[in-house]
């Protein structure tokens, strides 16, 4: 009897056991509340040079929380003092003249918030930046999880040779340009009345679209034996989208960096581009080079470097043995009833005929602006 009410018991216990087993979420504190994220740039280039300073936010929560009415400075070893503007929240811009942006000078930060925290960099010496030797792509096709099915593209790389600089630690920053169509000029539209364009209105048929490639690059060259690399792989550009049916251009800016920001930036890039989920590599809080003088225990990530700089631009049109996918973001359809059963809320509603039959489109297919580019064609632009 009690050997029986012994194995009965655990009989239940397992089952209990079984039943009750519940996903482990880690509860992982954000402490935003404690942690100022900077960043910053100094390069060769005049112009403007800015500085955005915002308050951490929560892990797998990402957003931009700005902290603004900040005293902002940049200062250089030789005792010039450039006051930043907050032209944006939490974005501060200066302008600085050439002849205070020259390699081998050093640059800090000095940021004091509203509620009087103080905040500095350490120094950044500005090293030199050789030419960007070349920038070219090899037709490539890149393996899928499924063997019997490649992705078709085009591989884009770099070559650097700085033979005769003396600097072995450079990253690369990318920014893509490319030209669009759709498919229709705006010609018949009904807004309880029926409208005829002539000549119909082509001008928001074209657009180009230009976005910052989100990737980091980076390349050390101290371990080899002479100061140069070949093929750097940069951006893959695939044949799905429309970004290589009519003209594609890709800048390159290539930036020399101290050691120090070099160390920065290649943890940045192994925790943004390698990482491999969140139980695979923990997400790192980096630090950069900067620290509070009042608040020793307050946290601050981000790095404010110095950097010279060169760029290229690369332009690309008709890649030889690429079919490329023209996707296009329109599909005329007919209603049952016609104009009646168009709502008011759809005005202007564009429509063509097509054998007889009236066929109503959505504004992406007459005015490319509605997929994020514009219509006036870059200074750059060669075609």
């Amino acid at each position: 009897m009690h050997r029986n009410r012994y194995l009965l018991s655990l009989a239940l216990l397992s089952i209990m056991l079984i039943t009750c087993i519940e996903p482990y979420i880690p509860q992982i504190s954000s402490q935003a509340s404690n942690k100022y994220v900077i960043s910053g740039l100094v390069t060769d280039q005049e112009g403007y040079h800015y500085v955005s300073i915002s308050l951490a936010s929560p892990t797998g929560e990402p957003h931009f929380t700005p902290l603004t009415d900040c005293t902002v400075k940049i200062l250089d070893d030789k005792g010039n003092t450039f006051s930043l503007e907050e032209f944006l929240e939490g974005n501060y811009r200066v302008w600085i003249d050439s002849q205070h942006l020259t390699p081998g000078t050093s640059y800090m930060l000095k940021v004091i918030t509203s509620a009087g925290v103080e905040i500095i960099s350490d120094f950044d010496q500005m090293p030199i930046c050789p030419g960007i030797d070349s920038v070219y792509y090899i037709r490539e096709d890149l393996p899928t999880t499924n063997p019997q099915v490649n992705v078709n593209g085009i591989q884009f790389y770099v070559n650097t040779d700085a033979t005769n600089i003396d600097s072995h630690f450079f990253m690369w920053e990318l920014e893509e340009t490319w030209e669009y169509h759709v498919p229709y000029a705006k010609e018949w539209y009904f807004d309880g009345e029926v409208h005829r364009i002539n000549p119909p209105d082509s001008s928001e048929m074209v657009c180009w679209s230009t976005k910052a490639i989100k990737n980091i690059y980076t390349l050390s060259t101290r371990n080899l034996s002479q100061n140069i690399y070949t093929m750097l792989p940069l951006h893959f550009v695939d044949n799905t989208t429309s970004r290589l049916m009519y003209g594609y251009s890709l800048l390159v800016k290539q930036y020399a960096l101290t050691e120090s920001a070099y160390a920065y930036w290649e943890q940045l890039r192994i925790n943004s581009n390698e990482q491999g989920g969140l139980y695979t590599k923990q997400p790192l809080a980096i630090r950069g080079n900067l620290s509070s003088v009042n608040h020793p225990d307050l946290q601050v990530l981000g790095f404010f470097s110095a950097s010279s700089v060169k760029s290229k631009r690369y332009f690309i049109r008709n890649v030889d043995d690429l079919d490329v996918e023209n996707i296009i973001f329109c599909s005329p359809q007919s209603y049952r009833f016609g104009f009646r059963d168009v709502e008011e809320r759809e005005y202007p509603a564009y429509f063509i005929e097509v054998q007889g039959e009236i066929l109503f489109m959505q504004e992406s297919c007459v005015d490319c602006r509605t997929l994020g580019g514009v219509t006036t064609k870059p200074d750059y632009w060669p075609y």
